[in-house]
């Protein structure tokens, strides 16, 4: 019999009491109000202790089941550093980097528990809240993931996978999307849930499809423990032994807290207990070595804390990284422990060009052919390539504020705008329109249109380079990679920039097809490109400032191109960008509907445009292959597109 129906008994008799007292003489009924009121107490406490062990004791289980924090090597906690550094503490509390990495929780998890059964591949996945605690029913992963069980599943000699319920164990993400991690039988391995909730869109998605992937690969089977671990956790050690089998990872703390940028904290806080020892650094302004601040280093060694995460790094085996992690400290040389893959300097890197060799499609899944970055969180690798970092003094610190900013790209004070440049090129400040030969105020204007095009992709979207370049025809004839100029001037041609880049800037003339010289860039990238490109050109038909130079009435037909893409990713964007257009924001349209479903969209997007008539149109010619009057000219458009590039695509952002 458990405590509290014990207590309950006991406490029948004390309530009853009054109504079996024959008498109705007021001692009784005090007697009998008095000892209720007694049990009734015991029994609530009973109760409460009895539901606070049994929560303590139901955390304790979970924690076991997820990786801890705390760690040697002197990491704390972000915590440590609340009662000293207030302001920046809560500066950092709001941004996404803290809730990078979290435990599920009521307050960190937002999608939706209470929907109706996800459907992925013929198996279903239901979801349930259970109090303070999120549980999917599921093929039992870890099943799934015996390599035995693979091989038989793949031959057909196997029964499909048991049924488990699994607690959510780990969240990645608050900002764009949500991806969830389930516990497993590996000590505190956790493994990936396949479905993603898309924050903007507020809807459950299958995770392969958030990604610029083949779709004919299979679905991820992602181990946070040694994927995520490496740059969404502060001080990570995945600790698994291969030998054993087993996984007890750890982390300073989850999330990307304080000691991620300023490193460890312990010997800070302990010396920092001397009152007249902080006084004194206060009052003479003077850094603290036993901590590392970004803001008072050099450029390289201040941009290399960011580069730790944001950079594509080689791993040697000398890091013995999933036993303990990397040995990187903010404040130390990246390149002594994890070197930054800079493909264009292959020929000079012994050890890249061994990698490079062993890995071949490792350039094409992150790199242009020129070696110019284009997958997203990987901004430092474009600044290092950049002249403004390697002649100059541009840091990530120059632009961007962990502590001043708003939570979106954590751009410091008027960075968002041509300051970030002007800071240093001041004497561009009074001939904006000689240096850029557009309006001063226009979009044209703006220094990162021209040098910071959208030509990284990641998170389904387009992210702007962070390798500050100028347009150039030449690099997208020999990469494929979209220039600045056509990527807002979406409806002209190579042919029209190259002319203009040759009268402005006096560059040397390029050697184009004669379908390059008359042909929008866009709309060949469009039909013509790879899943990359056609990623970056759907994004930027969606961008207000290309629409509006370039106008917008005639983007329909190739945006509804899209919908039925291959590739997810690219359908999403191209869904997202046609759903801009005036007349199309009720279009009814799934990224992840069947086929069928896709065409039937595609279908209602082109009748739209065409009751819209092409007469009306803002931009029509043989560059876009829209007439006025006559509408989209198919013919070349069918043979343009036969032509797609589609070979298989993985980005790894």
């Amino acid at each position: 019999m458990n405590l509290e129906w014990l207590l309950f008994l006991l406490l029948v008799p004390f309530v009853l009491l009054p109504l079996f007292t024959r008498t109705r003489r007021s001692n009784a009924w005090r007697w009998g109000a008095g000892l209720s009121v007694v049990a009734l107490t015991v029994l609530g406490a009973g109760f409460w202790e009895r539901k606070q062990f049994l929560r303590a004791s139901t955390r304790e289980a979970f924690l076991k089941t997820v990786p801890r924090q705390g760690r040697p090597d002197g990491y704390l906690s972000s915590d440590q550093c609340a009662s000293c550094h207030p302001d920046q503490y809560a500066s950092w509390h709001g941004t996404f980097h803290r809730t990078m990495t979290q435990y599920a929780s009521l307050s960190a998890v937002v999608g939706r528990f209470d929907v109706t059964p996800l459907e992925l591949n013929g198996e279903t996945y239901r979801l349930e809240k259970r109090g303070e605690e999120f549980w999917v029913e599921m093929p039992d992963p870890d099943w799934k993931s015996d390599p035995v069980n693979a091989q038989r599943a793949k031959l057909g000699t196997l029964a499909p996978a048991p049924r488990v319920w699994k607690r959510v164990g780990l969240l990645t993400g608050s900002h764009h999307m949500q991806i969830y991690w389930v516990s497993s039988r590996v000590g505190n391995l956790q493994r990936l849930f396949p479905f993603a909730w898309l924050i903007a869109d507020q809807r459950w998605v299958p995770v392969h499809d958030t990604f610029l992937r083949d779709p004919t690969f299979p679905p991820f089977d992602h181990i946070w423990n040694v994927n995520c671990i490496k740059c969404h956790s502060t001080g990570g050690q995945p600790q698994v032994d291969a030998r054993t089998g087993t996984v007890d990872t750890r982390a300073g703390e989850l999330g990307i807290a304080c000691e991620a940028c300023h490193g460890p904290a312990e010997e800070h806080v302990r010396v920092n207990h001397d009152l007249r020892r902080r006084y004194l650094a206060h009052r003479e302004n003077k850094g603290d070595v036993t901590v590392f601040n970004p803001k008072r280093s050099n450029k390289q060694v201040s941009s290399q804390a960011c580069g730790q995460c944001h950079g594509i790094k080689w791993i040697p085996a000398a890091e013995n990284f999933n036993a303990h992690g990397f040995r990187f400290r903010p404040g130390q040389d990246l390149n002594e422990t994890t070197p930054v893959v800079r493909p264009a300097l292959a020929s000079q890197k012994v050890w890249l060009s061994e990698r490079l060799k062993q890995s071949p499609k490792f350039v094409e899944e992150h790199y242009w052919s020129d070696g110019m970055v284009r997958v997203s969180g990987r901004e430092y690798n474009g600044l290092v390539d950049s002249a403004c970092h390697e002649r100059g003094e541009l840091s990530c610190v120059s632009c961007h504020s962990a502590h001043a900013s708003k939570p979106d790209d954590q751009l410091a004070a008027k960075m968002e705008t041509s300051e970030a440049c002007l800071q240093c090129h001041d004497s561009f400040r009074k001939k904006i329109r000689e240096h850029t030969h557009h309006a001063p105020g226009s979009s044209g204007s703006e220094c990162y249109n021209c040098h910071m095009p959208y030509t990284t992709y990641g998170l389904l979207k387009a992210i702007r380079s962070h390798k500050i370049d100028s347009p150039s025809v030449s690099s997208s004839v020999q990469t494929g990679r979209p220039n600045a100029c056509n990527l807002c001037h979406l409806d002209q041609s190579l042919g029209w920039t190259a002319q203009h880049l040759k009268e402005w800037y006096n560059l040397a003339p390029v050697e184009l097809t004669t379908e390059q010289k008359e042909i929008s860039a866009a709309v060949l990238w469009l039909l013509k490109g790879d899943a990359g490109q056609r990623a970056l050109i759907a994004y930027s038909m969606g961008w207000d400032v290309a629409k509006m130079v370039s106008g917008q009435d005639w983007l329909a037909p190739y945006l509804a191109q899209l919908l039925v893409d291959p590739y997810s990713a690219v359908r999403y964007i191209a869904g997202r960008s046609l759903q801009r257009l005036q007349g199309y924001e009720k279009l009814n349209y799934d990224f992840v509907a069947s086929p069928n479903e896709r065409a039937k969209a595609q279908t209602s997007a082109l009748g739209i445009w065409r009751q819209a008539s092409a007469s009306r149109l803002d931009r029509s010619g043989a560059r876009i292959l829209i007439e006025s009057g006559t509408g989209l000219q198919q013919e070349r458009f069918d043979r343009i597109l036969k032509q797609r590039d589609d070979h298989s695509m993985d980005l790894q952002e």
